[in-house]
Parts: structure tokens; sequence; C-alpha cells
């Protein structure tokens, strides 16, 4: 799967991603609700982790990889640096992604 921000659709009880959500401003931030494996996710992974994860539709999430690891988090925009910083800290998130930038932010 691919890194990235997405809205998660319901279809006969399966979810589906819809399209990437590329934003060109703000800060993504991740909930403390994820889930994460060793290694990457496949199609079946994803929908175990969503199951897990009580994800209703119209939900958005984010996927990524860090050192080995695959995360899928529900995923919020918000427009301000302070604000995303502070929201990522609470989660206990390792970063935020900087939607200007590309990059990521280390908490």
């Amino acid at each position: 799967m691919k890194d990235g921000t997405y809205v998660v659709r319901m279809i006969e009880g399966l979810p589906v991603f819809g399209n990437q959500i590329n934003m060109s401003d703000g800060y993504w931030v991740s909930d403390d609700s994820g889930v994460s494996v060793h290694g990457e996710l496949d199609y079946d992974g994803v929908v175990d982790a969503l199951s897990l994860m009580d994800i209703e539709d119209g939900e958005i999430v984010g996927i990524w990889q860090n050192k080995g690891l695959s995360y899928i988090d529900r995923a919020y925009h918000f427009r301000n640096r302070s604000t995303a910083l502070k929201a990522g800290e609470a989660f206990e998130q390792i970063a935020i992604w900087d939607c200007a930038t590309g990059t990521d932010i280390r908490i």
C-alpha cells in the first residue's frame, strides 16, 4: 500500500480506499487509535487494521512506514503548525506531516 492519506468508503461492509488526498498546505496529524504492523501492509492487512479500528464510511486514514513498521491511523488536517504539533504530542505521535514541504516534522 502506498504511503498517503485516504478517504475510506465502505462497500458491502468492506473498506475501500478512494483517491489519495493531496493537500498543499497545513499538517496531517494521526490520533492514537491506529494499528502498526511489521513489514508492508497488503490489502488484507489494511482490511484487518481498519476492522480493529472500527473505521466508518467517510473517515480519513493515513498510511505510512517507518523503520520496518507500517502504520495506519485516523488522520486529521490542521492549518496551524503549533496546533498540529500540540495535537501530535497529545496523541503521542512520532511526527506530523507538513503538506507544503512534503516532509515529516519529528516531535
